[in-house]
């Protein structure tokens, strides 16, 4: 599996093997405006999604033994792009009494990292009796990634969605009700963005849309309705409260994505919307023709075209 994200007018690659372990992973960087490809980093571990931001990338790296029996750890690492330095933020170990195999069971916390300018947050999930598994979300300087501060725990879900220089966005779940929370980082004071029931967890629409936001400059934003036939985008700004209900611009839609710059997200039918990050205004610097799966990161749009034999992909930032 290779995902790709921007890295200040550099395309950024992660190759991950799928399948059973050993693991072979890479993150690879090619410059503008047509490489080559660097390797900057190599693991052993299967990558989980990445971010990067500011020329750094977060990365959760997945190591299953051999007829572990479920067994597993997790490490969460920061990279910095241009040197290929990686910081160790934190480590877990679940034992293989942990496993629960065939999928359908209750929901529980899963390790995830979201990395800032200069804060990284994490969910370090904590083994209890009989297999029972707690996620505790940490927050940490850069400079100071040993330097924890604690922001909460739950056996339901807690994960971190966003962080900046002053805030954390996370959502804190419960059995029958979760929650949106934003937390100054500054002075740890807290409020509760939004609240939405939990349902049927599988099926489209049995988790509150907001368990995917981001943080996009000021505002918070979700799709709330992404199976939906016209779809639906909510958006809260945490500053002055304003609150904000966006077209969707068509059905079956997901995968918004957050930067610098642009908002995007896709629905079916090759339908998309590109947003203004400041205002969730549609923007005007973005080209009109673009081809599959537009996707925000950093301060440019990525998108890709299918081509006889593969995909290319396109990195774009305006002048």
């Amino acid at each position: 599996m290779v995902t790709f994200a921007a890295d200040r007018g550099a395309l950024v690659a992660f190759s991950t093997k799928e399948g059973l372990p050993p693991y072979d992973s890479k993150v690879l960087r090619a410059s503008a405006p047509s490489g080559p490809w660097q390797t900057v980093y190599e693991s052993d571990a299967h990558f989980l999604p990445g971010q990067v931001v500011a020329g750094r990338v977060a990365l959760g790296e997945y190591r299953a033994p051999y007829q572990g029996g479920g067994a597993y750890s997790e490490d969460f690492t920061v990279i910095d792009l241009s040197t290929g330095n990686a910081t160790a933020v934190d480590r877990f170990a679940m034992s293989a009494a942990t496993f629960r195999g065939g999928g359908g069971g209750p929901r529980r916390p899963v390790g995830s990292v979201v990395l800032g300018p200069d804060r990284v947050a994490w969910t370090r999930l904590i083994e209890g009796p009989g297999g029972s598994v707690t996620g505790e979300l940490r927050v940490a300087l850069l400079a100071e990634p040993g330097r924890v501060t604690p922001i909460g725990s739950s056996p339901e879900w807690i994960a971190a969605l966003g962080i900046d220089a002053r805030r954390l966005l996370y959502v804190l779940g419960g059995k029958s009700e979760d929650q949106l929370h934003v937390r100054d980082l500054d002075n740890g004071v807290e409020r509760i963005v939004a609240t939405g029931p939990v349902g049927d967890q599988q099926v489209v629409g049995g988790i509150p849309g907001f368990n995917r936001a981001f943080l996009a400059g000021d505002w918070a934003i979700w799709l709330d309705t992404p199976g939906a036939t016209a779809g639906k985008v909510r958006a809260v700004n945490l500053a002055s409260g304003e609150e904000r209900t966006i077209g969707a611009g068509g059905s079956s839609c997901d995968a918004l994505s957050v930067g610098t710059r642009y908002v995007s997200w896709y629905c079916s039918a090759n339908a998309f919307v590109i947003l203004d990050t400041k205002t969730l205004e549609p923007t005007r610097d973005a080209p009109s023709a673009i081809g599959a799966a537009p996707t925000a990161s950093d301060d440019a749009l990525l998108w890709f075209t299918v081509v006889p034999g593969g995909r290319t992909v396109t990195l774009f930032r305006p002048r």
